[in-house]
């Protein structure tokens, strides 16, 4: 049975093959990159649940990728493991800092490698039954991304949906349409405000009674009431 999805970065054909080989052996599902380009598209596409760096190589490098990674809304919560033959505090420090999860010191121990995949994947399993936001009567299901109000769901597009996550995750706080083009919309030059005003509107007719909670405020943005 396939297990979780796992992303390796390594521009060494021995080190990807290997760490490929001791994970499928373990069930798990691979996919291999040579390079951190390659490596970005496919994290991007796939959102695997772990992903292995290596901290040197071509193009922009495994430090800077996590970096990148990290201030990506889809891809900032995904565990990442640094795999590197350097070994100095330094070294663990700077991988650590950017991000990174744990930290692998090339060569390693087999079994000490899937000891810590494992151990990483079972925290991560744990914060993903904690993803449910609720407030007042509505449930938001993160994972399976549903939205019911008072025990009825309620059906939201995509763009809806995360506005509203974004909405119950900074409840009393304004949230302006800047930062909703920047978020929900990556500043997308098509969106405008307007589109982000029917959106909002959409939301509102979704939510029906309960759309209340969600106010605006006049040339600030928009909040969402606690209460």
């Amino acid at each position: 049975m396939i297990k979780n999805l796992i992303i390796i970065v390594d521009d060494d054909d021995g080190i990807r093959e290997l760490v490929g080989d001791l994970l499928e052996f373990e069930n798990f599902k691979v996919i291999k990159c040579s390079n951190t380009d390659d490596g970005y598209k496919k994290i991007l596409k796939y959102k695997p649940d772990l992903i292995f760096l290596d901290v040197k190589m071509p193009q922009i490098g495994g430090i800077e990728l996590c970096r990148i990674l990290r201030q990506e809304k889809e891809t900032k919560n995904i565990p990442i493991i640094m795999l590197t033959v350097e070994s100095t505090e330094n070294d663990k420090v700077t991988g650590l800092g950017v991000g990174a999860d744990d930290y692998i010191t090339k060569p390693f121990s087999n079994q000490e490698l899937i000891a810590r995949v494992k151990a990483i994947l079972r925290r991560t399993s744990r914060k993903e039954e904690k993803q449910v936001l609720k407030l007042n009567g509505l449930v938001m299901d993160l994972e399976a991304r549903t939205v019911t109000v008072n025990g009825k769901e309620i059906v939201l597009r995509p763009k809806e949906f995360d506005l509203l996550q974004m909405f119950l995750s900074k409840q009393g706080i304004v949230v302006s349409k800047e930062l909703i083009l920047e978020k929900i919309f990556d500043y997308n030059s098509a969106v405008t405000t307007r589109t982000v005003d029917t959106h909002i509107k959409n939301l509102r007719q979704a939510l029906g009674g309960w759309s209340g909670k969600i106010v605006t405020i006049f040339g600030k943005g928009f909040k969402l009431e606690k209460k």
